[in-house]
């Protein structure tokens, strides 16, 4: 599709517009974390790293990245597992109710973010009676993050076939052989793909 020159312009301009609109708060708040005051002037009376030195030095804020970091590489792993033997079982093979389970697995993106986090404190705390811990943030953050793998991976598996894997079947592979040699190069950058969104 070729778009006219004016509308380029149009389509530019709005983009700018969107950008800044975006963008440019998040730099005021930047430069205002390197100000002499206590308060948010404009434009900033001095320039000090104090406030970075304090930050690093905080031990709560210092506490809080940790834990982040550590959920975050756990839910990862946890939605890169079930994520691609979701999307496998349900492209591969077909049986009763799959249908209903790629429907449970999609709707977790489907809903709003705080109705499935009340819908998992309800489920742990007055169903299954477990404390609030870092477990259940893991669980509930692996819920919403396997729908981003799941979708990545099924589109892959939609495009690449299965040719592949039965040759090596014909071949003599086993599945182990075949899902390491055959099934996950083709799913490579599928995974990285869902990870990467799973990082932002």
């Amino acid at each position: 599709m070729r778009l006219s020159r004016p509308a380029r312009i149009v389509l530019a301009v709005l983009t700018g517009i969107i950008l800044a609109v975006i963008y440019l708060p998040l730099i005021v708040v930047l430069i205002n974390s390197f100000s002499t005051s206590t308060n948010l002037t404009w434009p900033p009376p001095g320039l000090t790293f104090e406030w970075w030195v304090k930050a690093f030095h905080n031990e709560g804020a210092l506490n809080a990245i940790g834990t982040s970091v550590q959920i975050a590489i756990v839910a990862t792993l946890v939605s890169l597992v079930l994520g691609t033997l979701i999307s496998l079982a349900l492209q591969r093979f077909a049986f009763f109710g799959r249908d209903a389970v790629s429907l449970l697995v999609i709707l977790p993106i489907a809903l709003p973010g705080i109705i499935t986090g009340i819908a998992l404190n309800n489920a742990f705390r007055t169903i299954m009676g477990i404390q609030l811990s870092i477990a259940t943030v893991i669980i509930a953050h692996a819920t919403f993050c396997i729908v981003t793998v799941f979708n990545n991976v099924i589109a892959r598996l939609r495009r690449v076939g299965m040719n592949f894997e039965e040759a090596s079947a014909d071949l003599g592979a086993g599945l182990w052989t075949t899902f390491r040699l055959v099934t996950f190069p083709q799913l490579r950058s599928a995974l990285f793909a869902g990870d990467f969104s799973l990082s932002r």
